[in-house]
């Protein structure tokens, strides 16, 4: 089974200041409208744990986090799991084809292709969240950005500039 399960109840964690500040302008955005935005922090900051609390305090019912790398996809399943125990939480890259997670970790590369793509409804996922955003100009990632139509989209970068000039934040 790819689902991964939760450890031993411990107690929940609570963001740190800088997470704080940047949930507070996350909110901000929302009340003003904005069905999206990017959150440009340092390597080390914990942007993975933001999108975490930020899903949970939105209420998100599913959630796609995705990233070009599994490694990074293992560490956000570990995450969200923290913040969310019981949920389910799913891997689909590879071989791994979790569809039906609550919070669904997914490689670009394998869900940006169009059949995957077809397998969900634009509109299954509440909350998406694309690491490393600053690669969203790729064609796999564009692909998947124009299908879904989540409540709320976060993009995560250290590094929001790009030296092709693509403007990811029309994104």
């Amino acid at each position: 089974d790819d689902v991964v399960t939760a450890a031993p109840p411990v107690e929940a964690p609570t963001p740190p200041a800088v997470q704080a500040e940047a949930l507070e302008a996350l909110a901000e955005s929302r009340a003003e409208g904005f069905a999206g935005g990017p959150v440009v922090m340092a390597t080390g900051l914990g942007k993975t744990w933001l999108a975490a609390f930020d899903a949970h305090h939105l209420g998100a019912k599913k959630v796609l986090f995705v990233a070009h790398r599994e490694e990074i996809l293992g560490q956000a399943a570990a995450t969200f799991l923290r913040i969310r125990p019981n949920a389910r939480v799913g891997n689909y890259a590879g071989q791994r084809r979790d569809a039906e997670a609550d919070v669904l970790c997914a490689s670009v590369q394998t869900l940006g292709k169009e059949a995957h793509l077809e397998r969900f409804a634009p509109t299954h996922f509440d909350y998406i969240v694309v690491d490393e955003f600053h690669h969203a100009a790729a064609p796999s990632y564009r692909r998947l950005l124009s299908y879904f139509n989540p409540r709320f989209l976060l993009g995560l970068t250290a590094t929001p500039d790009r030296t092709d000039q693509s403007d990811i934040l029309s994104l």
